[in-house]
């Protein structure tokens, strides 16, 4: 929103400049030229805005130039005049105006604060000054100069507006609310005023105020569906479960094929722990003929997002899923969509069950299949999903870029690392990157293993940087960049940093730990490098590298005991 108004402002700026340019000749110079004064300002005293009869004709030309974009001329000019008239506003605030088309912004912001200094009631000049301020993110002088405008203009909206935004711009809303308040009190069926106030009080979890101002909204019959929704959900946001059952319950009396209601109904069941409720909802969702079974495992699959990011969704999920194969056990999406949510949840065997079924009833949907390589790979089953991809290459002729980045996997994980980089090459492509970004990433990694394995280094690195300039936070990607600059003993400082960033998000992953160790080892900072290790060991007892790295760590802090221990360690490990 702040860019929006950024960019707002300074268009208006500039429009401003070429309109009042080319009307200076005529009516500017008319108004502010045609009453001439030589008299010198008192100290306190406010400057008359004429220019003596004899600079007329120079003030004319210099404004002609501002017209024709001629700024630095016209700027000299307005100069020269300012040498005989230091104290007149409008020669100031001409100057202003040309160093602003020159695009020297310091010079405009000196010149038209000079203006509003010798005449601050002057409501161009406030507006022009107040245009700049915002341009260079000075948002409290411009909230100072549009309440200005405000005072200048009673009962207008328009720099109540101006002065609203600024203070959004200044990321203070509790006074933004206030204006547009001072707005509604103006005009109580401003639309815009109305929206803003909402969402300032939903900003500010002002629920109460909000509930209140939703109402009056709806008593107004603008968009009710939508706002009863909004209703709904500040009710549920209050705690005040039954008011929002109430609410959704309304709206879908009304409109039963109002998808998002039947969502937020729903989520007031879960948010409530009320799974009776909830399975007495779903039940009528289900039983309606004015929702398709398309739209139904639709809302099942937002439930399924849902449940990735808060565990209390998981079961309603599964109990949306299981009505609809109730209701239609011969539908393969329905199997398909339970197999992802149990592989989601870490019941990869029992996923691969509904993967079968599914296509035992539609043999012919490649995504299924590929769902099913996807769950081997995540089971372990490397052979499996080897057999798995060779019967899709026999059964399909065109296979998608995600079947050819399983199929680059499972290479990898089979052994086969050059058939792994020749696949996955032609998918992590800059195009790819730009349509799906989570294919990208997860080839893109694999990729970067196996130039680990084929040792070509400076390839994986390269590919590292190009991951994390597309999700700069993905910390897998940071640990394996921070591992492969410590083996090569390039760029220690920055590699641990980002194992340092790594550790943080996730203290307690053994194989973070440890890249943390190797680094601070490369360091020379053994004792760090035998802390972070030594909690990596404990954590995972079976990784027989993390064993070797202490083991050399303990030999560069002169405890070859230790040291040895380690390696008995490591070789037991090895054998297994």
């Amino acid at each position: 929103m702040y860019s929006w108004i950024g960019k707002v402002q300074q268009n208006m700026l500039y429009s401003w400049l070429f309109f009042s340019c080319v009307l200076s000749g005529a009516i500017f110079s008319l108004i502010f030229l045609s009453s001439c004064s030589t008299h010198p300002v008192l100290s306190g005293k406010l400057a008359s805005d004429s220019i003596a009869e004899a600079t007329k004709r120079e003030f004319v030309a210099a404004t002609l130039l501002c017209a024709k974009e001629e700024y630095r001329e016209a700027a000299d000019s307005y100069q020269k005049l300012l040498a005989d008239e230091p104290s007149n506003a409008a020669i100031h605030y001409a100057l202003s105006k040309a160093f602003l088309g020159l695009g020297v912004i310091d010079s405009a912001r000196l010149y038209s604060e000079k203006s509003v200094l010798l005449n601050p009631g002057n409501k161009y000049y406030l507006s022009f000054l107040a245009g700049i301020a915002h341009h260079m993110h000075d948002f409290g002088r411009a909230a100072d100069l549009y309440r200005q405008l405000v005072v200048l203009e009673p009962g207008s909206a328009e720099p109540l507006s101006s002065l609203a935004l600024e203070y959004l711009a200044a990321e203070q809303p509790e006074k933004a609310l206030s204006v547009f308040q001072e707005i509604l009190a103006l005009d109580p069926k401003d639309k815009t005023a109305q929206a803003q106030v909402l969402l300032m009080e939903i900003k500010l979890l002002h629920y109460h105020d909000a509930i209140s101002t939703v109402m009056e909204l709806i008593e107004q019959g603008n968009e009710k569906d939508k706002l009863s929704l909004t209703l709904g959900e500040l009710y549920m946001q209050t705690g005040q479960h039954e008011l929002a059952f109430k609410t959704f319950r309304d709206v879908l009396q009304e409109n039963p094929r109002f998808l998002p209601a039947w969502l937020a109904l729903f989520e007031v069941s879960v948010q409530s722990k009320n799974r009776p409720v909830f399975l007495e909802d779903l039940n009528r969702f289900y039983n309606t003929n004015q929702v398709s079974l398309e739209q139904k495992i639709d809302l099942a699959k937002l439930f399924v997002v849902r449940s990735s990011q808060d565990s209390s969704f998981v079961a309603p999920s599964v109990a949306m899923i299981d009505e609809i194969n109730k209701r239609h056990p011969n539908n393969s999406n329905v199997y398909a969509l339970r197999g992802n949510v149990k592989l989601l949840h870490g019941q990869e065997a029992a996923s691969v069950d509904d993967f079968k079924k599914a296509l035992l009833l539609e043999s012919g949907n490649i995504g299924i299949w590929e769902d099913l390589v996807a769950a081997y790979l995540t089971l372990k089953e490397y052979r499996q999903a080897e057999k798995t991809v060779s019967a899709i290459k026999k059964r399909f002729s065109k296979r998608s870029l995600r079947f050819r980045a399983l199929e680059g996997e499972v290479s990898f994980k089979t052994g086969n690392v050059k058939k792994a980089v020749m696949l996955l090459e032609k998918v992590v492509q800059p195009n790819v990157a730009k349509k799906d970004k989570q294919l990208y990433l997860q080839a893109g990694s694999t990729l970067a293993l196996c130039y680990d394995k084929l040792g070509f280094p400076d390839k994986s690195i390269h590919l590292y940087e190009n991951i994390l300039d597309i999700d700069a936070g993905n910390v897998f990607m940071m640990n394996n960049l921070a591992y492969v600059l410590a083996v090569q003993g390039k760029e220690l400082s920055r590699a641990k940093e980002l194992a340092l960033k790594a550790v943080a998000v996730e203290p307690e992953n053994a194989s973070y730990l440890d890249t943390l160790g190797w680094v601070l080892f490369k360091l020379s900072e053994y004792d760090n490098a035998r802390d972070n290790l030594e909690k990596a060991a404990g954590i995972d007892t079976h990784q027989p590298e993390i064993l070797d790295h202490l083991a050399q760590v303990y030999e560069k802090l002169g405890n070859p005991q230790k040291a040895q221990e380690m390696k008995i360690k490591m070789n037991k490990l090895q054998k297994k």
